[in-house]
């Protein structure tokens, strides 16, 4: 071979040398056996380099997502704090308020968008292991929403999300993540004035949660799409955001044993995901009830 010996064929026969013909075909066995080694070498070496191509392209449309994104809420930021320090802006006025919600609001941005940066890589690296326990669901999504409350702006938010639902097997931080980016997408993308809904329901042995707004349908062939890394519907200077929110949001979900989806509704969107109730062939525990003395 051109490489350079790959192994060698021994072959212990009692009987007289070999003939001429049995020779011919042992070299034969061991020509094809040679091409058969070396053409599993360069389809390992084209799936490597296919690797790095992908690797590549992925740091690249990161970098110029990020960068894109970050210039926005950082000169927000400095234009806020800059007025502030500036002394040109009274203490007690309303526009001291107003830069103060913006550095509030944009340090928020950040926060979700390097979040899902961080959380991506760990999607691509395979370590997206959710530190699971039983948790309560209604409390995961009254932190987030207590988060959101400056971001939702004058969209309405209705939660049905009851208190009687039984302990979930989830990632308390991953599942936060989750909410996060599904109601941040649900802002973006709906108008102002409209009706954003939380609902979760057990179904069988799963909960079953929609978030959906009364925002722009999406064309049947992109449902699956939207949750790719880095897909946009809308340009980006229309809508701000790195394309990776849906897709972090399908991989814990995913992580967690479960599944999501988008489906359109006459009114609007709603994004659906289930995930299992049971943990390790364990049924959810039984929630210690609130006692008081008499």
């Amino acid at each position: 071979m051109a490489r350079g010996a790959l192994g060698e064929i021994r072959l212990w026969k009692a009987e007289p040398a070999l003939t001429s013909g049995k020779r011919r075909l042992l070299q034969t066995f061991a020509s094809q056996g040679a091409l058969a080694l070396e053409r599993a070498r360069l389809a390992k070496a084209e799936s490597r380099a296919r690797i790095l191509e992908e690797s590549d392209r992925l740091k690249s449309a990161i970098l110029s997502s990020v960068s894109h994104e970050l210039r926005t809420p950082l000169s927000t930021i400095k234009a806020a704090a800059s007025s502030l320090r500036s002394n040109e802006v009274g203490w007690d006025s309303a526009a001291r308020a107003e830069l103060i919600a913006a550095i509030d609001d944009e340090a928020d941005h950040l926060n979700i968008l390097v979040g899902n940066l961080l959380d991506m890589s760990r999607i691509e690296a395979g370590v997206l292991k959710p530190k699971r326990d039983w948790n309560i669901l209604p409390e995961i999504v009254e932190s987030v929403l207590a988060r959101m409350k400056h971001l939702a702006g004058r969209h309405h938010i209705e939660v049905d999300v009851p208190e009687s639902l039984p302990l979930v097997p989830v990632d308390y931080v991953q599942m936060e993540q989750v909410f996060t980016n599904l109601l941040s997408n649900s802002i973006k993308y709906a108008p102002e004035n409209t009706l954003i809904r939380v609902r979760a329901f057990e179904e069988g042995d799963s909960i079953h949660v929609i978030v959906s707004n009364q925002g722009p349908q999406v064309p049947q062939e992109h449902l699956e799409r939207i949750f790719d890394k880095f897909f946009r519907l809308t340009e980006t200077d229309l809508v701000t955001g790195t394309g990776l929110g849906l897709s972090i949001c399908k991989g814990i979900i995913e992580a967690h044993g479960g599944r999501l989806w988008a489906e359109n509704l006459p009114d609007g969107l709603a994004f659906n995901f289930t995930f299992p109730l049971i943990w390790e062939g364990v049924p959810p525990p039984q929630m210690p009830m609130n006692t008081e003395d008499e």
